[in-house]
């Protein structure tokens, strides 16, 4: 994963050790109450790790509330204090934060700002465990979101260390068995101890997303505000989340031969040449048009647009498919080389397929290649998904046919390549 998150989350370390406990953004609205915010100084690292990640978070702050034309100010504190200081009015809201249930009577939580993918790690002499709940020695980051969260999950945590760091060397030395982490974190950490990675064990427990916990009643006195400030988290920021290079195997290897063999059903290609030669009639136009139709129908619930497509047996096979994955597949989606809807296991929001990357960076590509979208955090399933594309092409003379795009629950896909 382009991994930011650890960045991102220390940048108020940086403002601590500048002297700077109040960040408070260019004044654009004297009359609208100042936004007041609270974050933590809890370091992945160590405590002069953070010089060089100063315009990490605070820049996208900035960007959001810029746009926002409002004011804001951040000042440094315990996560306990910040939970008080929510809960009683005093302040606005904290980040960045992991979903809590004592503080969601309060308070409301953001789209995420960052995603943090954490893993167990352990020494390889030990024998891993289906849960590590019981008789196992944990460690965490003092006033870390995993030592949070593994307290609201009644987790025993038998040693607490300041950094990450800290936590490996009691790892290496047996004074504790396992740690809960970021995994760009713990493998930076064991670089920087100059410790080989191999000498742990790791699985996948989670992605978990960080934002803002925003007051409840500065929400209610602010309507709008929280949809606004949501709005402005992916156009204010220069990274997006993505699986990393070694996830990416992970998924291949557990859905690249499923993959390869879904994508020659034996009644794909004679439904994509029909469609291929009815779609070469339609005017770019005339795709648009019907693109607008069927997402104004979709807005309705109004089906009559799209019934015919999802009763064809073409979109029975990929339910199918899904079924088969068990749950790791969330939607099936065929397009022609037009990037119009051939088939679909459900429901789409649109009809032309053609404008985004899903399309664009598969089609007409080579016949093995996997392209791999972007994750995605569903709000309402609380699901993390990215789209996986596959290129189709004639069996005979590999020509372009359209293009196979799959949903994929990575939570489900890699907690099951452990």
């Amino acid at each position: 994963m382009q991994k930011f998150c650890w960045l991102v989350m220390r940048c108020a370390l940086v403002c601590c050790l500048l002297g700077a406990a109040a960040l408070q953004a260019e004044t654009t609205e004297p009359d609208v109450p100042q936004i007041n915010l609270a974050t933590n100084i809890s370091s992945a690292f160590s405590a002069d790790a953070g010089a060089s990640y100063e315009h990490n978070l605070q820049p996208h702050l900035h960007c959001i509330f810029k746009r926002m034309q409002r004011d804001y100010a951040v000042q440094v504190m315990p996560w306990r204090r910040a939970y008080q200081d929510v809960k009683s009015n005093r302040i606005d809201g904290f980040f960045t934060a992991i979903p809590m249930r004592q503080i969601d009577p309060y308070a409301v939580l953001s789209s995420p700002l960052v995603l943090e993918n954490w893993y167990w790690f352990w020494r390889t002499d030990t024998i891993a465990p289906e849960s590590w709940r019981e008789g196992y020695k944990l460690g965490s980051i003092l006033g870390s979101q995993q030592e949070t969260w593994l307290a609201e999950a009644g987790y025993k945590v038998e040693m607490s260390g300041n950094n990450l760091p800290q936590l490996i060397k009691l790892l290496q030395s047996k004074r504790i068995d396992v740690i809960l982490a970021d995994r760009e974190h713990f493998l930076q950490a064991a670089k920087e101890l100059k410790m080989n990675a191999g000498n742990f064990q790791s699985r996948f427990f989670r992605y978990v997303p960080l934002g803002v916990y925003f007051n409840e009643q500065f929400l209610n006195q602010n309507p709008g505000f929280l949809l606004e400030f949501n709005r402005h988290i992916n156009s204010c920021s220069s990274t997006h989340f993505a699986v990393s290079d070694f996830e990416q195997l992970q998924i291949k290897e557990l859905l690249g031969r499923k993959v390869e063999r879904w994508k020659r059903l034996p009644s794909l290609e004679p439904a994509l040449l029909v469609a291929n030669k009815q779609s070469a009639q339609l005017s770019q136009q005339q795709i648009e048009e019907l693109d607008k139709k069927w997402i104004r129908a979709f807005a309705e619930n109004d089906f009559s647009f799209s019934i015919e497509l999802i009763n064809q047996p073409l979109s029975a096979e990929l339910r199918e498919i899904k079924k088969q994955a068990q749950d790791m597949i969330t939607e099936v989606i065929v397009t022609d080389k037009r990037g119009l809807n051939v088939a679909i296991s459900d429901m789409t929001s649109d009809y032309w397929q053609g404008d985004e990357p899903k399309f664009a960076r598969a089609h007409g590509k080579p016949a093995n290649s996997l392209i791999f979208g972007d994750i995605n955090y569903d709000e309402s399933t609380k699901r993390f998904q990215l789209q996986l594309s596959v290129p189709l092409q004639t069996s005979a003379s590999f020509k372009p046919l359209g293009v196979m795009i799959f949903g994929v629950d990575v939570e489900k896909v890699l907690s099951q390549s452990n």
